[in-house]
């Protein structure tokens, strides 16, 4: 019987995982932008903005630790963008489509001008 137990919170525990890790892969993507924001901004005369310059840009060499939360990030745009394009769109204004779309445009423009790193 306590066996049954185990097994059942084991599932419960896999389920409540499966759930809560795409809000982890989203909350790491927000933090390698605010990264890459921190360091845009104060740039490299400032400590917070080297030191956050060097650590995005580690984090970022590394694809596999990285390319789920992308993905992850990408399907949340195709959702949100679905749902504002479709008659169902709780927001009356066509600028939710707009943002959506400049905010696509805007990082696929930064990966495209920016090339592909030089791999060591």
């Amino acid at each position: 019987m306590s066996g049954n137990y185990v097994r059942l919170a084991r599932a419960a525990r896999a389920l409540g995982r499966a759930c809560c890790r795409p809000f982890g892969y989203l909350a790491f993507v927000l933090a390698l932008g605010a990264l890459s924001t921190t360091a845009r901004l104060l740039g490299d005369e400032h400590e917070l903005g080297f030191f956050a310059g060097r650590l995005n840009r580690m984090i970022w060499r590394y694809p596999e630790v990285t390319r789920r939360s992308v993905q992850t990030a990408w399907l949340v745009w195709i959702v949100l963008f679905g749902i504002a394009i479709s008659p169902a769109d709780p927001i009356a204004s066509r600028w939710d489509e707009v943002l959506l779309g400049a905010l696509a445009l805007f990082v696929v423009g930064r990966r495209i001008g920016a090339g592909r790193p030089v791999e060591r």
